[in-house]
């Protein structure tokens, strides 16, 4: 084990655009980085990517396994020795769980709800007394599923409306630790995996609606530092949709 220069920020499914970016600004603030993957050579490039801006280790862990959260935390904290704030920007998990609900396949409900909300409750529970230590900080990213209604989303806004009541809840007991937690909720997000799967059409047409221009992965980042930061330590319970002006 070798004690952290910094504070300590452990980013679940931190190799995508949104983790990178997150990545990226919190080193410019100076915390020392835990960069969770499934993917080495993404999770190895990312982490060489980093070096220059500061401290990074890379994690490997399947989420699907159901030890996950609990080996990866003690790996983060194995290696650093705290552990002050997690982020939570694993994948939104299998196919199927998009378009109408009547032409949805039933098989891949309960294994998107574990990976959604189950997954989310145990990394919380794995990283509870490591947070408890110093007052620490736990985000969830959703999306705007779980807080406006749309066609076509009746699996993803079922999960991620569990994701926020879990983190809703979640803060109010917590904070007694003083531990803090929220909600980020983008909807649309120029350039990450899922604006590709989207296709161009559907972006445009979201972007033609949002007054102010849809996020990009770095305009989301610096709230998410924000959070985890000593300025938002009275602040808890959020759920803060990033959006462009899409959604009111």
């Amino acid at each position: 084990m070798s004690a952290a220069a910094g504070k300590v920020l452990l980013i679940a499914g931190g190799s995508g655009s949104v983790g990178s970016a997150i990545a990226r600004a919190a080193l410019d603030e100076g915390w020392t980085l835990a960069i969770h993957g499934r993917s080495e050579v993404k999770v190895a490039g990312l982490v060489a990517a980093l070096g220059v801006r500061g401290p990074a280790e890379g994690f490997l862990v399947d989420i699907w396994q159901v030890d996950a959260a609990d080996t990866l935390v003690a790996e983060v904290v194995e290696q650093f020795g705290r552990l002050d704030a997690v982020i939570d920007c694993t994948a939104t998990g299998p196919s199927g769980i998009t378009g109408l609900f009547a032409q949805a396949e039933p098989a891949a409900f309960g294994h998107f709800l574990d990976l959604s909300v189950g997954w989310l409750q145990r990394l919380a529970h794995a990283a509870y007394p490591h947070l408890a230590r110093e007052g620490g900080t736990l985000l969830s990213f959703v999306s705007d599923a779980g807080v406006f209604a749309a066609p076509r989303q009746a699996l993803i806004g079922a999960a991620r409306a569990g994701a926020i009541g879990f983190i809703r809840n979640f803060a109010l007991e917590a904070a007694r630790d003083g531990i803090r937690a929220h909600c980020i909720s983008p909807s649309y997000v120029e350039g990450n995996d899922s604006a590709r799967k989207l296709g161009s059409e559907r972006m445009a047409k979201a972007a033609t609606r949002a007054g102010l221009g849809l996020p990009t992965a770095e305009d989301i980042a610096p709230l998410a530092i924000f959070l985890c930061g000593d300025g938002a330590r009275k602040i808890t319970g959020q759920v803060i949709s990033v959006n462009g002006g899409l959604n009111a």
